[in-house]
């Protein structure tokens, strides 16, 4: 998979739940965004649950016959900005029940300050080894 299709697959799931990202020009969009090297821009301004997910998989990988398992980790954050909503739930479990390998860090409830959740979604890609010239 790679961060366009976890993107529409997250946005998709939590079509109905995820916030909303005004832009200067007053434009609204869903509030998934694929965090590269600086972050959400500054002049947008969120309201809800907003989705962000790191450009880049870490990866990890393991030798096999012939074969290379490749472990891909990908990481998405979600964060509710309005504590009194209770989104967060819903969408955790919309995530897990969707990648069910996923591992959720950071959850905490409270009625005073935004709520995060952390999850690390693995991905799993079996491929042929690369061989050198001269190499069996």
């Amino acid at each position: 998979m790679d961060v366009k299709q976890l993107r529409d697959t997250l946005e998709a799931l939590l079509v109905d739940i995820v916030g909303s990202y005004t832009l200067p020009n007053n434009t609204v969009i869903p509030a998934v965004y694929v965090d590269g090297k600086y972050g959400v821009p500054k002049g947008w301004k969120v309201a809800g649950l907003e989705v962000s997910i790191r450009q880049y998989p870490s990866r990890v990988s393991r030798p096999l016959m012939g074969m290379v398992q490749m472990r891909k980790s990908w990481e998405v954050r979600l964060s509710l900005y309005s504590p009194s909503s209770e989104v967060m739930e819903d969408a955790v479990d919309r995530v897990l029940r969707h990648f069910p390998d996923t591992t959720l860090t950071g959850f905490p409830s409270s009625d005073r300050e935004y709520q995060y959740a952390r999850l690390i979604i693995p991905d799993l890609d079996i491929v042929t080894q690369y061989k050198r010239e001269g190499t069996v």
